[in-house]
């Protein structure tokens, strides 16, 4: 089959941390992998990525503009045929996160200008992110309008999708966030990955921002009943608050934050880790759950969002903010390797026919390939 030209814009691209940095760059990747021709286009800054992009003949375009918390304000307020120039050689836009300017101006000047057009949506809410709560709050009728514009929407989550049909008539189908199983499938044990971390006790592990939609202060209160340490992984506002908590709850020795680990070394706490909990309080869907159920962990998540949709049946869920059915189900997993060792197992298999990168990817490309022929068909 032909290669396709593939522009994927965004804002929310790195230096920003978080699920759809990830999921742009890994979809970036994989395309390439498949022999398409791919550019990311994003915010005008350092993203730490463009080394390895321009190994792979992944073109980075940036586009100017001021910037405030990850958004493009200049590129809120000019008009979408501002970023024609930008998409103009390509067959596809895609963007990603549909509250982000980038991502609606770019596909809007794809449409403008003929080319097949689709938008992620990766959110349940505007996201966590002040200027786009304020920017939502006066602006729904912009958005109203800017998402009419796609040819079609991907949502991450049956979640996802019902939030964004409260602003669009446009055909939304579901596919998920990819992960690369291969990546978090590394040759140590459990008990080595320990050894090698320097940890002799039941850990329990988060990954991820540390900002006050995640829950973590209900997994801190949660571990003053587990017989165990806590890793969390991440930076985050709400960082200072949780290390006085756990002081003030007693439990300082057994919380450690480590902040910001290198991605690279992320597959060995997740494999040295007994159990992984994701105790958010809103969550579109949770990559960081994917890459557990790849690295063999269990899984502990919330009834909220996509994250039962992920979980179904391969991990444990409890309802959001309670730490004492969270400590239970924690303890249910330290204290049961029959139960430990079934979670492990329907995760893994779980995330290699479902959520693996090589799965992912051909959806996509089939529905642009989709995309492609409507609008063909459509002159």
């Amino acid at each position: 089959m032909e290669s396709l030209k593939i522009a994927i814009a965004s804002d929310w691209y790195y230096p920003k941390l978080g699920g759809v940095a990830v999921h742009m760059h890994d979809l970036a990747l994989h395309l390439r992998k498949l022999g398409h021709e791919v550019a990311i286009i994003t915010n005008n800054r350092k993203t730490g990525k463009e080394a390895e992009l321009k190994e792979a003949g992944i073109n980075l375009i940036k586009v100017p503009g001021c910037i405030l918390g990850s958004v493009n304000m200049s590129a809120f307020s000019r008009n979408a045929a501002s970023m024609i120039p930008y998409i103009r050689d390509c067959d596809i836009v895609h963007g990603h996160h549909a509250f982000t300017p980038l991502a609606l101006k770019a596909v809007s000047a794809g449409r403008k200008v003929g080319k097949a057009t689709l938008l992620t949506t990766h959110s349940i809410n505007y996201e966590n992110s002040p200027a786009i709560k304020a920017l939502g709050r006066m602006a729904f009728p912009y958005y109203r309008y800017y998402l009419h514009n796609p040819h079609r929407i991907i949502a991450v989550s049956r979640a996802s999708k019902e939030f964004i049909k409260r602003f669009t008539s446009v055909p939304v189908d579901i596919i998920p966030n990819g992960v690369n199983v291969d990546f978090f499938d590394i040759p140590f044990s459990k008990e080595e990955a320990k050894e090698k971390l320097g940890l002799n006790k039941n850990v329990v592990l988060y990954v991820g921002r540390i900002e006050p939609r995640k829950g973590v202060s209900t997994l801190i209160n949660a571990m003053r009943y587990v017989d165990g340490e806590l890793l969390v992984v991440g930076q985050g506002s709400m960082l200072p608050l949780l290390r006085n908590r756990a002081k003030l709850l007693g439990i300082s020795e057994k919380v450690k934050f480590l902040g910001k680990v290198e991605y690279s070394r992320l597959p060995l706490f997740y494999r040295a880790s007994d159990v992984f909990v994701l105790p958010s309080l809103s969550e579109a869907f949770g990559i960081v759950l994917l890459e557990a159920m790849a690295s063999g962990t269990p899984v502990i998540g919330t009834q909220v969002g996509g994250i039962p949709e992920i979980i179904d049946g391969c991990g444990l869920l409890v309802p959001p903010g309670d730490a004492k059915k969270l400590a239970e189900a924690i303890n249910l997993v330290l204290n049961n390797q029959n139960v430990e060792k079934r979670l492990a197992r329907l995760g893994k298999r779980r995330v290699e026919t479902v959520y693996d990168w090589s799965v992912v990817v051909r959806k996509i490309v089939a529905l642009y390939r989709e995309v492609l022929d409507e609008v063909a068909e459509n002159g």
